[in-house]
């Protein structure tokens, strides 16, 4: 059906579960494999496809007319009139209530805390100033860096070293990730007036530069990693090796700055952090 359609358009929905998912990887981090509550999960979920779910519709209420200029986003609920601001209005309102409600009442106030934040900064920090200055991208990856760590805080209820790691370490990542989707997508978000590459518009060579040097900031990262947190040398190089494949993926990009490698070095981030975050899981576990 057209509106099932629609409203997976509207939530994002593969984003959303790979949101959730994130942050259930972030809670089987912090058990160790111990004392794993179903509560707890359900809550992770519920409460993450709910919440990030609203702040998607918030940004597409704010950016429907931006929206309608770019062929990739043209044919979403908003541009197209299949749905109407305030259907989308009232589907954002009950979305944040039941999400914030599944977060209250089956995990901790650390996590509610945390979520709400990311809802506000997203929706309306992130989300309009993606038009007035890049340093949007910055803003945007504080509460795209917190899912693990909300999932990692529904366990413990507090915000120790290592859940300040993982919001560390998904926030560096999002760097080399977001600006090579800018480059991708560089003249459709020209034509909405969108400013998320480094420096200015276009495809660069400089900003090519600044993509590969931000993905670099991840090998120091991961030496504090295996320097702090006793972590396995087999599991640690893994990770190294991991880093090094995304950092050489980095490099060829900015050697050969085109849509191609843009293209390439995307793949290469959507795969990275997940599988960072599964040798996370098995090194605490075993």
């Amino acid at each position: 059906m057209q509106i099932i359609k629609d409203f997976g358009r509207l939530i994002k929905f593969r984003v959303n579960i790979i949101v959730v998912l994130s942050s259930i990887l972030g809670y089987l981090i912090a058990s160790q494999g111990e004392n794993i509550k179903l509560s707890h999960l359900l809550g992770l979920f519920l409460g993450g496809f709910l919440t990030t779910g609203a702040a998607h519709a918030i940004n597409q209420i704010l950016e429907r007319k931006h929206d309608a200029k770019m062929a990739r986003t043209k044919d979403r609920p908003l541009p197209t009139n299949r749905m109407s601001v305030i259907e989308v209005v009232f589907y954002a309102i009950l979305m944040t209530v039941l999400g914030t409600l599944s977060f209250i009442f089956l995990t901790n106030k650390t996590a509610v805390l945390l979520s709400v934040f990311s809802l506000l900064v997203y929706s309306f920090i992130y989300t309009p100033l993606k038009r007035v200055n890049s340093i949007a991208v910055v803003i945007g990856a504080i509460p795209g860096a917190l899912p693990p760590t909300i999932g990692y805080v529904a366990y413990t209820g507090v915000i120790d070293e290592f859940a300040i790691f993982l919001f560390v370490i998904q926030f560096v990542w999002q760097f080399p990730h977001f600006w090579s989707i800018a480059w991708i997508w560089d003249e459709e978000y020209s034509k909405a007036g969108y400013k998320l590459l480094p420096i200015g518009r276009g495809k660069t060579q400089l900003n090519a530069f600044l993509t590969f040097i931000s993905s670099l900031i991840l090998i120091p990262i991961i030496l504090y990693l295996y320097i702090n947190f006793n972590i396995n040398i087999f599991y640690f190089i893994a990770i190294a090796v991991l880093t090094f494949m995304f950092n050489y993926r980095s490099y060829l990009f900015y050697k050969n700055p085109n849509t191609l490698e843009a293209k390439k070095m995307m793949l290469h981030s959507v795969i990275y952090l997940p599988v960072v975050l599964i040798i996370f899981v098995l090194a605490f576990w075993v």
